[in-house]
């Protein structure tokens, strides 16, 4: 048994170190990454699939994704006493979806306190916890805080390593997951906790699935939940814009819907996210109460 353990795992290294060296393209379609599936347009990953080309990044946005890789290698330090794992590898034939979870937590029954300790029953935490890392800059962090939850994509993110660390290894069942925020601003963070939620994931896999009979005979999806809601906010990060019908459309109706704006929501915009800002940098605000697009507009400085 022990030589079969070494034959197997010396494979898998020089397996990776080839990998590593010659990156080969796959055979077939290329599997699915849980990055882009988090914002639930099934058409963008058919688009991704079928090799769609698409813009490169602007020299700042790579710089603002090293900076988070050095910020996520950083956050798995100070998670390294709960930790039983970085990196986390899954995989799944089925679905054709292969990724990398942040980190695999394990929290021992050693942890909890007996119930009644304190004049109160404590809650059963232990078990395995799958972690997705994102940094961010001040104003997203503030947006995330106020709403007092992660945010969407981030979740689905996350629930796809749920499902997958699960299937691919089969003997871990997270119990659930924790998105950790950090402001790379100030280094202030948040976590939140997010409990296996299969009755979203399932459904978008399944159309994944059937997406993927159409893309292997060089199809794209035609319609309906594969395409995301005109007033969807993942319209305006989409890589394939420029040639998304679907995406043009959604582009338009948002920019209609700004247009129509009133003021007052806009001046309430501005209280709520940018107000608080200024106030941090030392700006004073003279008025107190509510105060008119105009009014805050000149306070501000705003020509």
């Amino acid at each position: 048994m022990s030589q079969d353990v070494v034959t197997f795992v010396s494979k898998v290294v020089e397996e990776t170190i080839r990998t590593d060296q010659t990156r080969p393209q796959p055979e077939g379609l290329p599997y699915i990454n849980p990055s882009s599936m988090a914002r639930g347009c099934v058409l963008a990953v058919a688009y991704e699939l079928l090799g769609t080309p698409k813009p490169e990044l602007e020299p700042r946005v790579k710089r603002i994704l090293a900076v988070g890789i050095d910020g996520h290698r950083r956050i798995q330090r100070y998670l390294s006493r709960l930790t039983v794992a970085r990196e986390v590898f899954f995989q799944d034939e089925e679905y054709h979806v292969r990724g990398y979870a942040d980190a695999l937590l394990y929290i021992p029954s050693a942890v909890n306190p007996p119930a009644g300790v304190g004049g109160r029953p404590t809650a059963d935490i232990s078990g395995f916890y799958a972690v997705e890392i994102k940094t961010t800059g001040t104003a997203e962090f503030e947006r995330i805080v106020a709403g007092g939850q992660a945010k969407p994509d981030h979740l689905l993110q996350l629930q796809v390593y749920l499902w997958g660390i699960e299937r691919y290894y089969q003997v871990i069942r997270p119990q659930g997951g924790l998105v950790f925020y950090e402001n790379r601003d100030n280094l202030e963070h948040r976590l939140f906790f997010a409990p296996r939620d299969d009755s979203t994931l399932l459904p978008y896999l399944e159309r994944l699935k059937a997406m993927l009979a159409r893309v292997a005979k060089g199809e794209l999806p035609d319609g309906g939940e594969d395409i995301l809601p005109l007033d969807h906010w993942a319209h305006g990060y989409c890589p394939y814009l420029e040639l998304c019908q679907a995406g043009q459309r959604a582009a338009e109706f948002q920019k209609a819907q700004r247009k129509g704006t009133p003021d007052q929501v806009v001046a309430k915009i501005i209280v709520d996210r940018i107000v608080p800002k200024k106030r941090r940098e030392g700006g004073k605000l003279k008025k107190k109460g509510p105060r008119s697009l105009d009014e805050l507009a000149e306070q501000l400085r705003w020509d």
